[in-house]
């Protein structure tokens, strides 16, 4: 099986997931490498039989048997009424997206791993595997139409 190298540049992208002080989706991990360990030991198959789709991206999607962080994108069928009615749109990093603001965390079993085709970490995130956010709120995308970004409440 191959082993997965980290860039310096992919390495601080990934603080997002691994340090708690900073917003977004989190890993319970302490570090890339630990989960990564982990992932590989766990769905050795998958990555023995990982190829890269046509962009060169080796994409892998698993869903461990515990709980290995929490996800900021929520089906905004699992808000509660009251969030619901609290969905906002906000910049996120220079994006128009659908957010709301809740003391709540969604916990996920799910890890979204992309390589590239000779096996450099180009991302990993807890959560589902979604499609790119569109341009604008204003154009309808099937998945971005029913999910929302959770917040932290101040």
């Amino acid at each position: 099986m191959n082993k997965i190298s980290i860039s310096p540049e992919v390495r601080s992208h990934l603080d997002s997931h691994f340090r708690q002080n900073l917003p977004g989706s989190k890993f319970y991990s302490e570090s890339p490498e630990d989960l990564l360990d982990e992932a590989m030991r766990l769905f050795s198959k998958t990555f023995r039989e990982a190829k890269p789709d046509d962009d060169g991206r080796i994409r892998i999607s698993l869903t461990f048997p515990r709980e290995i962080g929490i996800s900021n994108v929520v089906r905004v069928d699992k808000l509660t009424d009251e969030e619901k009615e609290q969905v906002e749109i906000i910049d996120r990093n220079g994006m128009m997206v659908r957010s709301v603001k809740t003391d709540r965390v969604i916990p996920t079993c799910e890890c979204q791993i992309i390589l590239s085709d000779d096996w450099h970490l180009i991302t990993m995130f807890p959560g589902e595997l979604a499609p790119p956010l569109p341009d604008s709120p204003d154009i309808h995308d099937e998945y971005w139409d029913n999910h929302v970004f959770i917040e932290p409440k101040k």
